[in-house]
């Protein structure tokens, strides 16, 4: 099946894959932060994002994990002052790096795999989705502790309406 496909070629090549996220992290503008994260810290943090991926969809790991994990990931972004749109953007990279990743090897054989494609494509979305939204709840979970906030950034802007 395709997922298994997937799941072999991200582990075969996630040291390369966390090389080359990990060199654009360091050189965009908006991602300025992670450049004062020590070097093996910020690639075992990418490393991880692509482990934890593969986790999900060998269905290892279930939306709840998901959600503490990044939830919990979050809050310690906000803790290391990392601003939350560079958090975001760093897991923008990552899913962009393996879509390129994925492209540049030739990864699909037939047809009938592009169309199995998209459904995957749905399904490392949606993962990548989710760990945005949880990071980014956890982040402002912290936000609002420190009294900075009492309220979520999306919920004062349906507020004003």
């Amino acid at each position: 099946m395709i997922y298994s496909k997937l799941v072999k070629l991200v582990e075969d090549n996630q040291e390369e894959l966390t090389r080359r996220a990990y060199n654009e992290l360091l050189t965009r503008e908006e991602t300025v932060r992670y450049r004062n994260v020590p070097e093996d810290i910020l690639k075992e943090r990418i490393s991880d994002v692509y482990s934890m991926l593969v986790s999900w969809l060998n269905k290892e790991r279930r939306a709840g994990n998901i959600r503490k994990y990044y939830t919990d990931l979050g809050k310690r972004r906000y803790n290391e002052g990392i601003p939350l749109s560079e958090v975001i953007m760093a897991f923008m990279l990552l899913k962009r790096h393996l879509w390129l990743f994925i492209m540049e090897k030739q990864f699909f054989d037939s047809t009938y795999e592009c169309y199995q494609a998209l459904e995957l494509n749905n399904k490392v979305v949606l993962f990548f989705d989710r760990i945005i939204y949880f990071s980014a709840l956890g982040y402002e979970e912290e936000l609002a502790k420190a009294g900075h906030a009492k309220e979520g950034i999306f919920s004062k802007i349906l507020k004003k309406k």
